[in-house]
């Protein structure tokens, strides 16, 4: 629907309530376990021990050379293990991309599940297979790469199966079970940080990962890829009505159904289309040589497609990401509590986490997503000064410094952290989603790359000032994001693309 006043279109889909099925349940709850609680276990699992695990490679050098290692160096090996995780990520997420095409959501959702388990066990090993700290490296290495396949089939899979009114809160949901990833790791380190006890941090994700394995086999196969693979559209109509909760002649089935054949046809017509748009050119050219896709279509694409890009790296440059899993180093180190202190209170930190992480669940479709970005960010930039502030009064305003990594990682977790999650597949049609989330989260781990592996050696130097490589580019993308963040909220992307161009003046009309 079409406001005349504003030229803008209006969601129509709210007007008709939504429950979610189980089907969407047990699939939303499955993806959460083998994606984001995955995610947020391999970025904390290292936080709390990591005196100890630092000890344990010293003690490896020195059993191997008869002398320990240098500080630079340690500090250095330290932030490369850190990095293994969006490194690995990086490849696992150009990999989705075929495996999705070839295996399908479900089967590559379990291939790269059952990495999990050799991922964790090799890290476990690295203590009793002294000295071999490399293992540490090839578990967290594989473990990673295993996260980043399940990081992009879940975006895809909950973007394609879950109706438009509700899929928000469903995505929205890897960000609580982030949170609990994080919250376990740091609630077995409070007693397993120690120089023997410290390889039983990674042994219980085990369990969950064959959880959520069982909870796979229970749920039905995409039905784009039903589409693609099998072009079965019974089956695909059955797998829908499951997922949305109503019979297979249901008009939002229907609808569903009609866009996968759309999109199947777009990829095979020999004049390449998006969202029902003719267009001369493919996704990646679209979206990497605007010299060569310059009409409007293409224009409007790549524009929503970039922003999406600019919402993860706004996540990633509020330190709220790379800060979580160096918490108990700015605890104890740089804010001088004592190390059971910064233990106990980065637990804290994690516990307070999980009940935040509800609040886009159920605010993200009402609110929208665009008042959590901007108001997250403008948070995180008052939360990072904070934190400057307080640490360069030597300790006397240690507290302080807390407050200011609580705030920023909670405002985060029920803001952009949630939302830059599904945000950006949101803004793309259906046929350019699996290879866009795929190219798209690569340079969400690129700075992460560069930001985590930049800021532990740099903290140990210069302290506090290493702050600003979070401070000044929050600043900045707080004003970029209020400039040229759309809302999407309730709305199918034709719909979020036809209001971009509305604003932009753009001569462009997706079909509804």
């Amino acid at each position: 629907m079409r406001d005349e006043s504003s030229g803008l279109i209006k969601s129509t889909t709210y007007q008709k309530k939504v429950m979610p099925s189980l089907s969407i349940h047990i699939l939303s709850i499955a993806l959460c376990l083998s994606s984001g609680f995955q995610q947020g276990y391999i970025a904390s699992v290292l936080n709390q021990p990591y005196a100890q695990i630092e000890q344990f490679i010293n003690s490896s050098w020195i059993e191997r050379t008869g002398h320990p290692i240098s500080d630079s160096t340690l500090h250095l090996l330290w932030s490369l293990l850190n990095v293994c995780f969006p490194i690995a990520t990086i490849f696992g997420q150009f990999l989705a991309g075929w495996m999705c095409s070839q295996f399908g959501r479900k089967h590559t959702a379990l291939i790269a599940s059952f990495l999990y388990i050799p991922g964790a066990l090799l890290c476990a090993a690295a203590k009793w297979c002294f000295p071999a700290f490399e293992l540490l490296f090839v578990g967290r290495i594989i473990w990673s790469l295993a996260n980043g396949v399940n990081t992009v089939n879940a975006t895809v899979w909950i973007v394609e199966c879950a109706p438009p009114q509700i899929r928000g809160r469903m995505a929205a949901m890897q960000e609580f079970f982030m949170a609990l990833g994080s919250l376990l790791t740091q609630a077995v380190g409070v007693p397993f940080s120690t120089d023997e006890l410290w390889p039983y941090n990674f042994l219980p994700n085990c369990a969950v990962v064959v959880v959520s394995m069982v909870m796979f086999s229970w749920v039905a196969e995409s039905p784009q890829f039903i589409m693609e693979k099998y072009n079965d559209v019974d089956r695909a109509r059955k797998a829908l009505a499951q997922y949305h909760g109503v019979s297979e002649d249901d008009p939002s089935v229907e609808s569903e159904i009609r866009i996968c054949e759309q999109s199947i046809g777009k990829n095979k017509e020999k004049k390449k289309t998006a969202g029902g748009i003719e267009s001369e050119h493919s996704g990646m050219e679209i979206m990497f040589m605007p010299w060569r896709a310059k009409d409007q279509t293409s224009r409007l694409i790549r524009y929503c497609a970039w922003v999406g890009v600019m919402v993860k790296i706004a996540y990633v440059f509020t330190g709220a990401r790379s800060l979580r899993g160096y918490s108990t180093f700015i605890l104890y180190t740089l804010s001088h509590f004592t190390y059971s202190q910064a233990t106990w209170l980065s637990f804290a930190t994690g516990l307070l986490r999980l009940p935040f992480t509800l609040v886009p669940v159920f605010l993200v479709d009402r609110l929208g997503r665009r008042p959590l970005i901007i108001v997250s960010m403008l948070v995180s930039f008052v939360s990072i000064l904070v934190m400057i502030i307080a640490i360069n009064i030597n300790g006397e305003l240690k507290y302080a410094t807390f407050i200011g990594l609580t705030v920023l990682l909670l405002v985060n977790t029920c803001g952009i952290g949630s939302v830059s999650r599904f945000y950006a597949a949101e803004l793309v049609p259906r046929n350019l989603l699996l290879s866009s989330v795929s190219t798209l989260t690569m340079f969400e781990a690129l700075t992460k790359i560069g930001v985590e592996f930049a800021f532990y050696p740099t903290a140990n130097v210069i302290g506090a000032q290493s702050l600003l490589l979070f401070l000044i580019p929050t600043g900045v993308f707080t004003v970029m994001c209020y400039l040229m963040c759309p809302e999407t909220s309730r709305m199918t992307v034709n719909e979020v693309l036809n209001n971009v161009a509305a604003k932009k003046k753009m001569d462009v009309v997706f079909p509804m």
